[in-house]
Protein backbone atom coordinates (compact mmCIF):
# COMPACT_ATOMS: atom_id res chain seq x y z
CA UNK A 1 0.00 0.00 0.00
CA UNK A 2 1.20 3.15 -0.65
CA UNK A 3 0.36 5.89 1.87
CA UNK A 4 -0.25 9.48 1.71
CA UNK A 5 2.87 12.03 3.05
CA UNK A 6 3.78 15.45 2.85
CA UNK A 7 5.40 17.10 0.26
CA UNK A 8 8.60 15.71 0.22
CA UNK A 9 12.09 17.78 0.02
CA UNK A 10 13.86 15.16 -2.26
CA UNK A 11 12.45 13.83 -5.26
CA UNK A 12 11.98 10.53 -5.91
CA UNK A 13 14.40 8.77 -8.48
CA UNK A 14 13.37 7.44 -11.74
CA UNK A 15 13.95 3.76 -10.67
CA UNK A 16 11.70 4.35 -7.27
CA UNK A 17 8.81 5.73 -9.30
CA UNK A 18 9.24 2.80 -11.87
CA UNK A 19 8.82 0.41 -8.72
CA UNK A 20 6.28 2.78 -6.99
CA UNK A 21 4.31 2.32 -11.02
CA UNK A 22 3.95 -1.63 -10.62
CA UNK A 23 2.49 -1.53 -7.06
CA UNK A 24 0.30 1.86 -7.78
CA UNK A 25 -1.35 -0.31 -10.78
CA UNK A 26 -0.92 -4.34 -8.71
CA UNK A 27 -4.89 -3.69 -7.41
CA UNK A 28 -6.32 -2.42 -10.53
CA UNK A 29 -8.15 -4.20 -13.09
CA UNK A 30 -6.49 -6.14 -15.80
CA UNK A 31 -8.51 -4.77 -18.77
CA UNK A 32 -6.48 -6.09 -21.25
CA UNK A 33 -7.62 -9.38 -20.07
CA UNK A 34 -11.00 -8.81 -21.96
CA UNK A 35 -13.19 -9.71 -19.08
CA UNK A 36 -14.27 -6.01 -18.48
CA UNK A 37 -17.40 -4.74 -20.04
CA UNK A 38 -16.77 -1.01 -20.71
CA UNK A 39 -15.07 1.58 -19.42
CA UNK A 40 -12.06 0.76 -21.72
CA UNK A 41 -12.21 1.54 -24.70
CA UNK A 42 -8.99 -0.33 -26.98
CA UNK A 43 -8.91 -0.33 -30.79
CA UNK A 44 -5.78 -3.39 -30.46
CA UNK A 45 -2.05 -2.50 -30.27
CA UNK A 46 -1.74 -2.05 -33.76
CA UNK A 47 -4.11 0.88 -33.85
CA UNK A 48 -3.56 2.41 -30.47
CA UNK A 49 0.15 2.76 -31.69
CA UNK A 50 -0.67 5.47 -33.75
CA UNK A 51 -3.13 7.26 -31.66
CA UNK A 52 -0.58 7.30 -28.82
CA UNK A 53 2.18 8.59 -30.61
CA UNK A 54 0.05 11.37 -31.99
CA UNK A 55 -1.14 11.87 -28.37
CA UNK A 56 2.25 12.03 -27.05
CA UNK A 57 3.44 14.51 -29.22
CA UNK A 58 0.51 17.26 -28.40
CA UNK A 59 0.47 16.05 -24.63
CA UNK A 60 2.40 19.42 -23.74
CA UNK A 61 0.48 21.35 -26.22
CA UNK A 62 -2.75 23.54 -25.14
CA UNK A 63 -6.54 23.80 -26.85
CA UNK A 64 -7.40 27.43 -25.60
CA UNK A 65 -5.99 29.58 -27.43
CA UNK A 66 -6.23 28.17 -31.54
CA UNK A 67 -3.84 30.96 -32.64
CA UNK A 68 -1.01 29.39 -30.50
CA UNK A 69 -1.22 25.86 -31.67
CA UNK A 70 -3.04 26.12 -35.67
CA UNK A 71 -2.47 22.65 -35.95
CA UNK A 72 -4.50 21.54 -33.09
CA UNK A 73 -6.99 24.13 -34.44
CA UNK A 74 -6.91 22.07 -37.55
CA UNK A 75 -7.48 18.60 -36.28
CA UNK A 76 -10.47 19.96 -34.08
CA UNK A 77 -11.73 20.90 -37.57
CA UNK A 78 -11.41 18.16 -39.44
CA UNK A 79 -12.87 16.18 -36.56
CA UNK A 80 -16.01 17.86 -36.42
CA UNK A 81 -16.29 17.69 -40.32
CA UNK A 82 -15.34 13.46 -40.13
CA UNK A 83 -17.95 13.55 -37.19
CA UNK A 84 -20.85 15.34 -39.06
CA UNK A 85 -20.67 13.63 -42.51
CA UNK A 86 -20.62 10.28 -40.32
CA UNK A 87 -23.98 11.39 -38.41
CA UNK A 88 -25.63 12.78 -41.73
CA UNK A 89 -25.16 16.06 -41.41
CA UNK A 90 -24.71 19.12 -44.24
CA UNK A 91 -22.11 21.46 -44.43
CA UNK A 92 -24.31 24.02 -41.84
CA UNK A 93 -23.22 21.35 -39.41
CA UNK A 94 -20.76 22.70 -36.94
CA UNK A 95 -19.28 22.21 -33.32
CA UNK A 96 -16.15 21.17 -30.89
CA UNK A 97 -14.73 18.90 -29.45
CA UNK A 98 -15.19 18.59 -25.48
CA UNK A 99 -13.75 16.59 -22.84
CA UNK A 100 -16.02 13.73 -22.20
CA UNK A 101 -19.66 13.48 -22.69
CA UNK A 102 -20.89 15.28 -19.72
CA UNK A 103 -19.11 17.90 -20.79
CA UNK A 104 -20.52 18.37 -24.56
CA UNK A 105 -24.04 17.68 -22.55
CA UNK A 106 -23.84 20.19 -20.49
CA UNK A 107 -23.03 22.46 -23.03
CA UNK A 108 -25.94 21.56 -25.15
CA UNK A 109 -28.22 22.31 -22.12
CA UNK A 110 -26.55 25.67 -21.87
CA UNK A 111 -26.93 26.61 -25.43
CA UNK A 112 -31.05 26.01 -24.81
CA UNK A 113 -31.08 27.92 -21.44
CA UNK A 114 -29.36 31.03 -23.04
CA UNK A 115 -31.07 30.56 -26.56
CA UNK A 116 -34.21 30.74 -24.04
CA UNK A 117 -33.26 33.47 -21.97
CA UNK A 118 -32.69 35.49 -25.53
CA UNK A 119 -36.16 34.83 -26.33
CA UNK A 120 -38.31 34.80 -23.03
CA UNK A 121 -36.75 37.26 -20.96
CA UNK A 122 -39.73 37.55 -18.82
CA UNK A 123 -39.07 33.38 -17.53
CA UNK A 124 -36.63 32.04 -15.52
CA UNK A 125 -38.04 28.35 -14.49
CA UNK A 126 -36.60 26.68 -17.17
CA UNK A 127 -37.35 23.04 -17.95
CA UNK A 128 -35.99 20.13 -19.74
CA UNK A 129 -37.84 16.91 -20.58
CA UNK A 130 -35.67 13.99 -20.08
CA UNK A 131 -36.60 10.28 -20.13
CA UNK A 132 -35.68 8.34 -17.16
CA UNK A 133 -33.34 6.57 -19.24
CA UNK A 134 -30.75 9.61 -20.42
CA UNK A 135 -27.64 9.60 -18.68
CA UNK A 136 -27.71 11.07 -15.16
CA UNK A 137 -24.81 13.84 -16.46
CA UNK A 138 -28.24 15.70 -17.77
CA UNK A 139 -29.60 15.94 -14.35
CA UNK A 140 -25.82 17.08 -13.37
CA UNK A 141 -26.11 20.09 -15.67
CA UNK A 142 -29.62 20.84 -14.77
CA UNK A 143 -28.95 21.21 -11.20
CA UNK A 144 -25.75 23.50 -12.54
CA UNK A 145 -27.51 25.58 -15.27
CA UNK A 146 -30.45 25.99 -12.44
CA UNK A 147 -32.79 24.21 -15.38
CA UNK A 148 -35.82 22.18 -14.35
CA UNK A 149 -35.69 18.24 -14.94
CA UNK A 150 -39.00 17.00 -16.20
CA UNK A 151 -38.47 12.95 -16.33
CA UNK A 152 -40.76 11.09 -18.44
CA UNK A 153 -41.38 7.63 -18.66
CA UNK A 154 -40.21 5.01 -20.85
CA UNK A 155 -43.02 2.16 -22.78
CA UNK A 156 -42.65 -1.22 -22.04
CA UNK A 157 -39.32 -1.86 -24.74
CA UNK A 158 -37.32 0.51 -22.93
CA UNK A 159 -37.56 3.61 -25.36
CA UNK A 160 -38.88 7.11 -24.18
CA UNK A 161 -42.93 7.24 -24.24
CA UNK A 162 -43.40 9.23 -27.05
CA UNK A 163 -46.73 10.47 -25.47
CA UNK A 164 -45.87 11.52 -21.92
CA UNK A 165 -43.37 13.84 -23.90
CA UNK A 166 -46.08 15.90 -25.66
CA UNK A 167 -48.09 15.94 -22.12
CA UNK A 168 -45.33 17.50 -20.53
CA UNK A 169 -44.73 20.06 -22.96
CA UNK A 170 -45.30 23.85 -21.40
CA UNK A 171 -44.28 26.98 -22.04
CA UNK A 172 -40.98 26.66 -19.77
CA UNK A 173 -40.26 24.06 -21.96
CA UNK A 174 -36.45 24.43 -23.18
CA UNK A 175 -35.07 21.00 -24.53
CA UNK A 176 -36.14 17.66 -25.58
CA UNK A 177 -33.34 14.97 -24.98
CA UNK A 178 -33.31 11.46 -26.06
CA UNK A 179 -30.44 8.29 -26.64
CA UNK A 180 -28.85 6.46 -29.28
CA UNK A 181 -28.70 4.29 -27.53
CA UNK A 182 -29.50 4.84 -23.56
CA UNK A 183 -26.94 3.41 -21.74
CA UNK A 184 -29.20 1.01 -19.53
CA UNK A 185 -31.03 -1.09 -22.02
CA UNK A 186 -28.69 -0.47 -25.25
CA UNK A 187 -31.99 0.86 -27.14
CA UNK A 188 -32.11 3.49 -29.62
CA UNK A 189 -35.11 6.35 -28.43
CA UNK A 190 -37.68 6.87 -31.41
CA UNK A 191 -35.54 9.70 -32.18
CA UNK A 192 -38.26 10.61 -35.60
CA UNK A 193 -41.46 11.05 -33.81
CA UNK A 194 -39.16 12.68 -30.28
CA UNK A 195 -37.51 15.61 -33.39
CA UNK A 196 -41.07 15.73 -35.03
CA UNK A 197 -42.65 16.63 -31.56
CA UNK A 198 -39.89 19.27 -31.04
CA UNK A 199 -39.99 20.67 -34.14
CA UNK A 200 -43.43 21.36 -33.74
CA UNK A 201 -43.49 23.23 -30.77
CA UNK A 202 -40.15 24.97 -31.53
CA UNK A 203 -38.19 23.39 -28.81
CA UNK A 204 -34.47 21.88 -29.19
CA UNK A 205 -34.15 18.24 -29.83
CA UNK A 206 -30.48 16.92 -28.15
CA UNK A 207 -29.49 13.58 -28.82
CA UNK A 208 -27.11 11.99 -26.66
CA UNK A 209 -25.09 9.24 -29.20
CA UNK A 210 -22.26 9.21 -26.67
CA UNK A 211 -22.70 5.69 -26.74
CA UNK A 212 -23.58 4.61 -30.72
CA UNK A 213 -22.21 7.89 -32.58
CA UNK A 214 -19.41 6.05 -33.34
CA UNK A 215 -21.32 2.67 -33.62
CA UNK A 216 -24.67 2.63 -35.28
CA UNK A 217 -23.53 4.69 -38.58
CA UNK A 218 -21.22 1.78 -39.31
CA UNK A 219 -23.88 -1.24 -38.28
CA UNK A 220 -25.88 0.59 -40.47
CA UNK A 221 -23.77 0.11 -43.45
CA UNK A 222 -23.19 -3.45 -42.54
CA UNK A 223 -26.24 -4.02 -43.12
CA UNK A 224 -28.27 -4.43 -39.36
CA UNK A 225 -30.97 -2.11 -38.67
CA UNK A 226 -30.70 0.89 -37.11
CA UNK A 227 -33.68 3.12 -36.38
CA UNK A 228 -32.84 6.49 -37.49
CA UNK A 229 -31.27 8.92 -35.06
CA UNK A 230 -28.96 11.82 -36.72
CA UNK A 231 -29.26 15.05 -38.62
CA UNK A 232 -31.70 12.85 -41.14
CA UNK A 233 -34.41 13.95 -38.35
CA UNK A 234 -35.20 17.18 -39.00
CA UNK A 235 -35.99 18.40 -35.67
CA UNK A 236 -32.48 17.00 -34.32
CA UNK A 237 -30.73 20.56 -33.23
CA UNK A 238 -27.42 18.99 -31.48
CA UNK A 239 -25.77 15.69 -31.03
CA UNK A 240 -22.93 14.54 -28.47
CA UNK A 241 -20.67 11.42 -29.35
CA UNK A 242 -17.51 10.25 -27.49
CA UNK A 243 -14.88 9.80 -29.86
CA UNK A 244 -13.25 7.89 -26.52
CA UNK A 245 -15.86 5.44 -26.30
CA UNK A 246 -16.96 2.94 -29.50
CA UNK A 247 -14.43 5.74 -31.51
CA UNK A 248 -11.48 4.30 -29.81
CA UNK A 249 -9.76 8.04 -29.30
CA UNK A 250 -7.60 8.59 -26.10
CA UNK A 251 -9.80 9.50 -22.89
CA UNK A 252 -10.64 12.80 -23.07
CA UNK A 253 -12.17 13.42 -26.35
CA UNK A 254 -15.52 13.67 -26.81
CA UNK A 255 -17.71 15.86 -29.77
CA UNK A 256 -20.78 18.09 -29.54
CA UNK A 257 -22.58 19.01 -33.19
CA UNK A 258 -24.96 21.68 -33.80
CA UNK A 259 -27.72 22.07 -36.70
CA UNK A 260 -25.99 25.50 -37.41
CA UNK A 261 -23.43 28.20 -35.73
CA UNK A 262 -26.18 30.54 -34.19
CA UNK A 263 -26.46 27.72 -31.70
CA UNK A 264 -22.95 26.53 -31.00
CA UNK A 265 -21.98 30.36 -30.29
CA UNK A 266 -24.09 30.21 -27.50
CA UNK A 267 -21.96 27.74 -25.80
CA UNK A 268 -18.80 30.45 -26.25
CA UNK A 269 -17.75 32.34 -23.19
CA UNK A 270 -16.38 35.36 -23.67
CA UNK A 271 -14.47 38.14 -21.77
CA UNK A 272 -13.39 41.25 -22.79
CA UNK A 273 -13.02 43.72 -19.78
CA UNK A 274 -10.39 41.47 -17.59
CA UNK A 275 -7.17 43.38 -17.65
CA UNK A 276 -5.42 39.53 -17.69
CA UNK A 277 -6.30 40.21 -21.66
CA UNK A 278 -9.45 39.17 -23.75
CA UNK A 279 -10.73 35.69 -22.63
CA UNK A 280 -12.68 33.30 -24.74
CA UNK A 281 -13.32 29.51 -25.05
CA UNK A 282 -15.12 27.92 -27.33
CA UNK A 283 -16.28 24.92 -24.68
CA UNK A 284 -16.88 25.04 -20.74
CA UNK A 285 -12.92 23.60 -20.30
CA UNK A 286 -10.19 26.34 -20.42
CA UNK A 287 -6.49 24.87 -20.85
CA UNK A 288 -6.74 21.26 -21.57
CA UNK A 289 -4.24 19.17 -23.61
CA UNK A 290 -4.01 18.77 -27.21
CA UNK A 291 -3.08 14.98 -26.69
CA UNK A 292 -6.80 14.07 -26.96
CA UNK A 293 -7.49 16.09 -30.06
CA UNK A 294 -4.06 14.91 -31.85
CA UNK A 295 -4.87 11.51 -30.93
CA UNK A 296 -8.56 11.42 -31.75
CA UNK A 297 -7.80 12.49 -35.33
CA UNK A 298 -5.00 10.29 -35.61
CA UNK A 299 -7.02 7.18 -34.50
CA UNK A 300 -10.26 8.67 -37.09
CA UNK A 301 -7.86 9.02 -40.01
CA UNK A 302 -6.19 5.97 -39.56
CA UNK A 303 -9.39 3.54 -39.07
CA UNK A 304 -11.18 5.11 -41.76
CA UNK A 305 -15.04 3.47 -42.79
CA UNK A 306 -13.30 0.38 -43.64
CA UNK A 307 -10.97 0.17 -40.18
CA UNK A 308 -14.18 1.19 -38.01
CA UNK A 309 -17.08 -1.09 -39.87
CA UNK A 310 -14.49 -3.80 -39.16
CA UNK A 311 -14.50 -3.57 -35.67
CA UNK A 312 -18.21 -3.02 -35.42
CA UNK A 313 -18.56 -6.51 -37.04
CA UNK A 314 -16.27 -8.56 -34.40
CA UNK A 315 -18.01 -6.55 -31.59
CA UNK A 316 -21.87 -7.10 -32.71
CA UNK A 317 -20.84 -11.21 -33.95
CA UNK A 318 -19.30 -11.40 -30.17
CA UNK A 319 -22.57 -9.80 -28.78
CA UNK A 320 -25.19 -11.77 -30.90
CA UNK A 321 -23.29 -15.17 -29.03
CA UNK A 322 -23.57 -13.62 -25.83
CA UNK A 323 -26.99 -12.20 -26.13
CA UNK A 324 -27.90 -15.97 -27.90
CA UNK A 325 -26.28 -17.54 -25.03
CA UNK A 326 -27.85 -15.40 -22.73
CA UNK A 327 -30.82 -15.95 -23.76
CA UNK A 328 -30.44 -20.06 -23.38
CA UNK A 329 -29.92 -19.59 -19.83
CA UNK A 330 -33.30 -20.84 -17.95
CA UNK A 331 -34.12 -18.27 -15.29
CA UNK A 332 -31.65 -15.10 -17.01
CA UNK A 333 -34.01 -12.67 -19.77
CA UNK A 334 -33.04 -9.64 -21.44
CA UNK A 335 -34.16 -6.54 -20.77
CA UNK A 336 -35.89 -4.78 -23.84
CA UNK A 337 -34.60 -5.78 -27.75
CA UNK A 338 -31.20 -3.74 -27.98
CA UNK A 339 -30.36 -1.99 -31.17
CA UNK A 340 -26.09 -2.55 -30.63
CA UNK A 341 -23.39 -3.86 -28.60
CA UNK A 342 -24.99 -2.18 -25.00
CA UNK A 343 -27.34 -4.73 -23.03
CA UNK A 344 -28.62 -5.70 -19.72
CA UNK A 345 -30.09 -9.16 -18.27
CA UNK A 346 -32.04 -10.28 -15.20
CA UNK A 347 -32.75 -12.98 -13.67
CA UNK A 348 -36.19 -14.27 -12.87
CA UNK A 349 -35.33 -16.90 -9.67
CA UNK A 350 -32.11 -15.78 -8.81
CA UNK A 351 -30.28 -12.66 -7.50
CA UNK A 352 -28.71 -10.91 -10.07
CA UNK A 353 -26.47 -8.82 -8.05
CA UNK A 354 -25.11 -12.49 -6.16
CA UNK A 355 -24.81 -13.48 -9.63
CA UNK A 356 -22.40 -10.59 -10.27
CA UNK A 357 -20.58 -11.73 -7.09
CA UNK A 358 -20.28 -14.60 -8.22
CA UNK A 359 -18.95 -14.11 -11.73
CA UNK A 360 -16.66 -11.02 -10.14
CA UNK A 361 -14.42 -14.26 -8.19
CA UNK A 362 -14.26 -15.59 -11.87
CA UNK A 363 -12.49 -12.07 -12.76
CA UNK A 364 -15.53 -10.35 -15.07
CA UNK A 365 -16.68 -7.07 -14.29
CA UNK A 366 -20.46 -6.23 -14.95
CA UNK A 367 -22.31 -3.07 -14.42
CA UNK A 368 -24.69 -2.94 -11.95
CA UNK A 369 -28.44 -1.59 -12.83
CA UNK A 370 -31.52 -1.22 -10.95
CA UNK A 371 -35.60 -0.48 -11.32
CA UNK A 372 -35.22 -3.38 -12.42
CA UNK A 373 -32.12 -5.20 -10.55
CA UNK A 374 -30.02 -6.24 -14.05
CA UNK A 375 -26.20 -6.87 -14.95
CA UNK A 376 -25.27 -4.98 -17.44
CA UNK A 377 -22.36 -5.49 -20.64
CA UNK A 378 -20.79 -3.07 -23.24
CA UNK A 379 -18.89 -4.96 -25.07
CA UNK A 380 -16.06 -3.73 -27.08
CA UNK A 381 -13.15 -4.73 -29.30
CA UNK A 382 -11.65 -6.12 -25.81
CA UNK A 383 -14.09 -8.67 -25.21
CA UNK A 384 -14.05 -10.44 -28.60
CA UNK A 385 -13.08 -14.09 -28.65
CA UNK A 386 -14.02 -14.01 -25.08
CA UNK A 387 -17.55 -14.77 -25.27
CA UNK A 388 -17.32 -18.59 -24.66
CA UNK A 389 -15.19 -18.56 -21.57
CA UNK A 390 -18.13 -15.93 -19.91
CA UNK A 391 -20.59 -17.99 -21.03
CA UNK A 392 -19.11 -20.81 -19.83
CA UNK A 393 -18.66 -19.20 -16.70
CA UNK A 394 -22.35 -18.04 -16.59
CA UNK A 395 -23.81 -21.67 -17.39
CA UNK A 396 -21.41 -22.68 -14.42
CA UNK A 397 -22.74 -20.09 -11.76
CA UNK A 398 -25.73 -20.64 -12.74
CA UNK A 399 -26.31 -24.45 -12.59
CA UNK A 400 -23.63 -25.00 -9.63
CA UNK A 401 -25.56 -23.63 -6.93
CA UNK A 402 -22.39 -23.97 -4.49
CA UNK A 403 -20.72 -20.97 -5.24
CA UNK A 404 -23.79 -18.83 -5.22
CA UNK A 405 -25.29 -19.94 -2.21
CA UNK A 406 -21.73 -19.08 -0.45
CA UNK A 407 -22.39 -15.87 -2.16
CA UNK A 408 -25.79 -15.24 -1.12
CA UNK A 409 -24.80 -16.51 2.67
CA UNK A 410 -22.53 -13.93 3.17
CA UNK A 411 -24.67 -11.22 1.00
CA UNK A 412 -27.57 -11.67 3.92
CA UNK A 413 -25.12 -11.64 6.98
CA UNK A 414 -23.72 -8.47 5.30
CA UNK A 415 -27.36 -6.80 5.00
CA UNK A 416 -28.40 -7.65 7.99
CA UNK A 417 -25.42 -6.63 10.25
CA UNK A 418 -25.10 -3.10 8.23
CA UNK A 419 -29.12 -2.86 8.82
CA UNK A 420 -28.97 -3.81 12.69
CA UNK A 421 -25.84 -1.31 12.97
CA UNK A 422 -28.30 1.68 11.61
CA UNK A 423 -30.76 0.77 13.83
CA UNK A 424 -28.83 0.49 17.05
CA UNK A 425 -26.12 3.32 16.24
CA UNK A 426 -26.20 6.99 16.33
CA UNK A 427 -26.77 8.80 13.18
CA UNK A 428 -23.08 10.28 13.42
CA UNK A 429 -21.01 7.07 14.45
CA UNK A 430 -23.14 5.05 11.59
CA UNK A 431 -21.45 7.88 9.06
CA UNK A 432 -17.92 7.24 10.69
CA UNK A 433 -17.81 3.74 9.81
CA UNK A 434 -19.75 4.37 6.29
CA UNK A 435 -16.61 6.54 5.53
CA UNK A 436 -14.55 3.92 7.16
CA UNK A 437 -15.98 1.59 4.54
CA UNK A 438 -15.19 3.85 1.48
CA UNK A 439 -11.59 4.14 2.62
CA UNK A 440 -11.37 0.93 2.83
CA UNK A 441 -12.92 0.20 -1.06
CA UNK A 442 -9.93 -0.51 -3.75
CA UNK A 443 -7.06 0.79 -2.17
CA UNK A 444 -3.79 0.76 -3.84
CA UNK A 445 -2.46 -2.76 -4.52
CA UNK A 446 -5.10 -4.41 -2.77
CA UNK A 447 -8.30 -5.78 -4.31
CA UNK A 448 -11.90 -4.96 -2.55
CA UNK A 449 -13.62 -7.72 -0.68
CA UNK A 450 -16.67 -5.18 -0.33
CA UNK A 451 -19.88 -7.41 -2.45
CA UNK A 452 -21.21 -5.34 -4.82
CA UNK A 453 -24.60 -7.39 -3.75
CA UNK A 454 -24.29 -6.09 -0.19
CA UNK A 455 -24.07 -3.07 -1.12
CA UNK A 456 -27.56 -2.89 -3.18
CA UNK A 457 -28.91 -5.15 -0.58
CA UNK A 458 -28.51 -2.37 2.04
CA UNK A 459 -29.30 0.74 0.05
CA UNK A 460 -32.55 -1.52 -1.10
CA UNK A 461 -33.61 -1.58 2.54
CA UNK A 462 -34.42 2.13 2.29
CA UNK A 463 -38.26 3.43 1.42
CA UNK A 464 -36.93 6.98 1.28
CA UNK A 465 -33.87 7.59 -1.53
CA UNK A 466 -32.60 10.35 0.31
CA UNK A 467 -30.59 7.85 2.86
CA UNK A 468 -29.14 6.32 -0.20
CA UNK A 469 -27.63 9.44 -1.52
CA UNK A 470 -26.41 10.33 2.28
CA UNK A 471 -24.84 6.76 2.31
CA UNK A 472 -22.97 6.76 -1.53
CA UNK A 473 -22.07 10.49 -0.05
CA UNK A 474 -20.53 8.99 2.60
CA UNK A 475 -18.56 5.95 0.91
CA UNK A 476 -17.81 8.49 -1.56
CA UNK A 477 -16.19 10.90 1.16
CA UNK A 478 -14.18 8.42 2.46
CA UNK A 479 -12.90 7.01 -0.47
CA UNK A 480 -10.93 9.99 -1.45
Amino acid sequence: MVKSSKFKEKGLSASELAELLELHKSGDIRWDEGKLFGFVYYPGTRYARISERYYKAFLHESTLNPSTFPSLKEFEKDIIRMAADLLHGDTKVTGNITSGGTESIFLALKVARDLAREKETHLNNFEAILPVTVHPAFLKACQYLSIKPIIIPVTEDKRADVIAIKEAITSRTILVACSAPCFPYGVVDPVLEIGRIAENHNLLCHVDACMGGFMLPFLEELGYPVPDFDFRVPGVTSISLDAHKYGYAPKGASIILYRHRKLRKKQFFIHTDWPGGIFASTTFMGTKSGGPVAGCWAIMHHLGREGYRKIAEEVMRTTQVIRDGIQEIEGLKIVGDPDMSVLAFTSENKDIFNIADALSENGWHLDLLQFPDCLHLTVTKLNVGKEEEFLKDLKEIMYDTSELHKVCKTTKTSVKLAVGLMRVLPPSLFKSLTRLAGKNINKTGKRSHIHQAALHGISGTFRNRKNVKRIVEDLLDGMF
